[in-house]
């Protein structure tokens, strides 16, 4: 399940100004190519491209002894390292910054140049429980799945089910812990490219992240549909800027 991390910002140049100070910029083990958007102007796309170990990569996919194996074929045939990319999207207009990927040592890499690049702070989002729960009644079809935290003594307490913004016990948490409300997985009210694939989102508040219920057509969700959930998210928090 693809999973996004959401920064905001306060202040940062014009779009060509972004691309400049960050396209073609290399270090000594990634570098990074910069664009503004071909179907938005007020947003840029970054690629961060760096290089990994064949053995790390491996292990994400496959078992100890599987990988372990594969590894030996392909470091006999000189093959070490792999190229791999994360893609990051700055948006002017939302005021946000998109990493592809959670919260890790690599998103902590891309923050640290983009800051150090841009002269900007860039914060990770907290979303508020109160903003969760506008977030899936104002902008959701059906909620799936509520995490609340600090519930009876225990650190999370998960309700799940269909239509769960219906449900009585779901109800009464809300009642009696409504600050507590951390995580919620919805079917957001977009527009999609196509309507037969409508999925789950799930934000995490503490965490900043979008994570998207995969299928069998997308491995990454259409920018188009993404670029919708952050806008709620963004509009939810008072992020956009006057430009709109």
């Amino acid at each position: 399940m693809p999973t996004i991390t959401v920064f905001k910002f306060d202040q940062l140049p014009n779009i060509l100004e972004i691309c400049k100070s960050l396209n073609g910029k290399k270090f000594e083990d990634c570098w990074l190519t910069a664009r503004v958007s071909k179907y938005n102007d007020n947003e840029v796309y970054i690629q961060f491209w760096y290089y990994e170990s064949v053995e790390e990569n491996l292990r994400r996919v496959f078992d100890e002894d599987d990988a372990h194996e594969i590894v030996s074929v392909l470091k006999e045939n000189g093959k070490s390292k792999v190229l791999k990319r994360t893609y990051c999207f700055i948006n002017l207009i939302t005021k946000t910054l998109e990493i592809y990927r959670g919260r890790d040592e690599k998103t902590e890499k891309i923050i640290s140049i983009f800051e150090s690049s841009l002269k900007t702070k860039f914060n990770q989002l907290s979303i508020k429980s109160e903003d969760l729960r506008r977030i899936y009644s104002e902008h959701g079809t059906e909620l799936k799945q509520a995490m609340f935290k600090n519930i009876d003594g225990l650190i999370y307490y998960i309700l799940r089910g269909n239509c769960l913004e219906n449900n009585e016990k779901f109800k009464k948490y809300l009642e009696t812990s409504l600050n507590s409300l951390r995580v919620i997985s919805f079917r957001p009210r977009i527009k999609f490219l196509n309507d037969h694939n409508k999925y789950q989102v799930t934000i995490n508040g503490d965490k900043g992240t979008i994570r998207l219920s995969g299928n069998e057509i997308f491995q990454w969700r259409p920018r188009f549909e993404i670029r919708q959930i952050v806008f709620i998210v963004a509009a939810t928090l008072g992020l956009l800027s006057s430009k709109i």
